[in-house]
């Protein structure tokens, strides 16, 4: 497209919605959408485009994961303890139960229909523009198709069944009875949702050249389908007797009251039409001679993928998120945002210009598996320090770390940073800055450590004794004259897609086919065991961990318990685990346990207190989830200005 082509290659880079460049351009198209009459936007293909430009501009940045973020999907749930209570981190007020509808935390509602409503608009009158060529219309519907249903499912993962409007573009001097909507079902948004997402894969590109990396493809839409079908076919919305009782005025239950099988397989014809496209792997780095393989183990030593040979199982997870490797050249990635600063800032030490303040819970660190694939299990010297360095895949594990941290799997050390963690930092080099002191530390969370609070900020203290250190290279420094590796937080990538079809083939009975519209290739899917073993073992083989077998993937229940324990471990603060957790309907379950960790009160000293599991005692320990908190409020101003719109159960 001329003039998309022209802005984006001038800029060099993406915003994290994936669509667009610069803020001065974002601005721009605000001025230029806000007072620029419709007639004239759509009389010339440059202006159309920029009014689909400024129309994704309405989404969110989707690699703000804790502060500033578009939802409570990290600081609000299991994984996470955070050492504050404020708006920016505004999950914090759902734990505490001091959410209401007029909260204005993650109030994008309005917002998200706007967007919304532009889509519809462009999708009416894109035929005006004389000069539009036929490949640049493709594209345009394919993005706009893309966006829209991109805007409904980021309403309803937060709020539930939501309002769908009509297609056409609503006058804006109709009067308040005719903008007003009742809710859909959760079925008929999902419904929706997906049927913009066919639309998006019927006319969007395979595969994106290196400058537009961050537009959606038609895989992308396919993901989003994934995702949203493996939701919608989840126990708790599909068949929940816990919602008889939500009903529309026609009487329709808004969340499924009987359980539809076929939901599962939707899910997995989507996922399976990634699979086979043969456009994606899991992200590998070859090993070397600094690569570990346990000695004890019984994974296969075939090569990768159908073992763990030839791979450098930490590398191939930690480079994946650190930065290490350039987006474009990650087979995994595929649909990608800018991953915010924040999600540095939070778990750095002061000392290296962070703010300290970022715990990871036990219930996470429980997920880990030690490096042979077995549960973690205490020992009398578990808090002794382990006595040596040693080195690996160019991790080091100090001497002095615990026993309980050695021999864990290499996803635990490429995500958690424990006390007595080393943290190179190694990009501040500049003697008046101090690296001596600023670099190669070897961090405690001890009381009397070295990231103990300090009386200029007495809140910046970790208070679980872990952080997330996934998003962190082993150069960055936050300190001034240090440097920081640029990061694409993966939106949705192929490991998901793998164990979303896992997930989906594992519930079915029976046989489904699909047959594409765009390709006519059929796609069918059944519960295969080969194929529940083969993807799920993908995901394992990369951890360096021994696969299932058969007989395990002939046992539905056990393959139900595997999964969730892989996705907490495999998507450990990407914000998936919110939804999950949801999705099947035990949040009221895991967001009441208490919040248990490392003793932070006790010295350095005092090692085998320090190291015991406790259940932290701080103020924003106390923790609270109630069924209404299965879903947000919706916004009392959304409600205010739409008579037929009734809240959320329990709200």
């Amino acid at each position: 497209m001329k003039l998309i082509n022209k802005i984006l290659v001038a800029s060099g880079m993406f915003l994290s919605t994936g669509f667009f460049s610069s803020c001065s351009y974002l601005d721009m198209d605000s001025y230029f959408n806000d007072f620029t009459p419709l007639d004239s936007i759509f009389a010339r293909q440059e202006y159309l485009e920029r009014y689909l430009w400024g129309t994704a501009g309405l989404l969110p940045n989707e690699g703000a994961l804790y502060g500033s973020s578009y939802g409570p999907y990290m600081t609000a749930v299991d994984e996470v303890m955070m050492s504050w209570k404020k708006a920016e981190y505004g999950g914090t007020f759902l734990t505490a139960d001091e959410v209401t509808p007029f909260s204005t935390y993650y109030n994008n509602y309005e917002r998200y229909y706007q967007g919304i409503r532009k889509c519809n608009t462009i999708l009416g009158r894109i035929d005006e523009a004389k000069d539009l060529e036929a490949l640049e219309k493709r594209e345009i519907l394919g993005l706009t198709y893309f966006l829209r249903g991109y805007f409904y499912y980021q309403l309803i993962q937060l709020y539930g069944p939501v309002p769908v409007l009509p297609d056409d573009p609503l006058e804006v001097d109709a009067s308040i009875d005719n903008l007003s909507f009742e809710r859909s079902t959760y079925d008929e948004c999902v419904d929706y949702i997906c049927n913009d997402m066919e639309q998006a894969f019927n006319f969007l590109e395979e595969k994106r050249a290196a400058a537009f990396f961050n537009r959606p493809t038609k895989y992308a839409a396919a993901a989003v389908i994934s995702r949203v079908r493996l939701y919608q076919a989840s126990p708790w919305f599909n068949g929940n007797k816990f919602y008889a009782d939500w009903v529309g005025s026609d009487g329709k239950h808004l969340i499924s009251q009987n359980y539809d099988e076929k939901k599962w397989a939707l899910s997995a014809l989507a996922s399976l039409k990634i699979i086979e496209s043969g456009q994606f792997n899991l992200h590998t780095v070859a090993a070397d001679e600094n690569t570990a393989v346990p000695k004890n183990t019984t994974a296969s030593l075939a090569a990768f993928p159908n073992g763990i040979g030839g791979i450098d199982p930490y590398k191939s997870y930690a480079e994946m998120f650190n930065g290490e490797t350039i987006d474009v050249r990650n087979p995994e990635i595929i649909y990608p945002a800018a991953l915010d600063r924040n999600a540095l800032s939070i778990t750095f030490p002061l000392h290296m210009g962070g703010w300290n303040g970022l715990g990871v819970t036990q219930a996470l660190v429980d997920g880990y598996y030690t490096n042979v694939g077995k549960d973690y299990e205490t020992t009398a010297d578990y808090f002794e320090p382990i006595g040596a360095d040693s080195v690996f895949s160019n991790y080091t594990l100090k001497g002095t770390a615990a026993r309980m941290f050695k021999n864990r799997e290499p996803r635990f050390y490429a995500s958690i940073g424990f006390s007595e963690a080393f943290w190179p930092a190694n990009s501040l080099t500049n003697p008046s800055q101090n690296p001596e002191a600023r670099t190669y530390q070897t961090i405690t969370y001890y009381s009397n450590g070295n990231t103990a609070p300090q009386s200029s900020n007495p809140e910046d203290y970790n208070l679980t004794g872990y952080t997330m250190k996934k998003y962190t290279h082993p150069e960055d420094n936050l300190w001034s004259g240090g440097a920081v590796k640029t990061k694409t937080f993966p939106t949705f990538r192929y490991a998901e897609i793998l164990l979303n079809y896992v997930e989906a083939i594992n519930e079915l009975n029976g046989s489904y086919s699909d047959e594409s519209a765009s390709t006519g290739i059929v796609y069918t899917v059944s519960r295969n065991t080969e194929h529940i073993v083969k993807y799920f073992n993908m995901i394992r083989f990369r951890a360096g961990l021994p696969g299932i077998t058969v007989t395990d993937a002939q046992d539905k229940e056990r393959i139900r318990e595997l999964i969730k324990r892989e996705r907490l471990v495999e998507f450990a603060h990407e914000g998936r685990r919110y939804h999950d957790v949801r999705r099947w309907g035990i949040a009221h379950l895991t967001e009441n346990e208490p919040v248990r960790g490392m003793d932070v009160t006790k010295k350095n000293t005092e090692r085998n207190l320090f190291y015991r599991v406790t259940n932290i005692q701080h103020k924003y320990a106390f923790r609270t989830f109630t069924h209404k908190m299965y879903f947000w409020p919706i916004p009392n101003s959304a409600i205010t200005k739409n008579n037929k719109l009734t809240q959320n159960p329990g709200w």
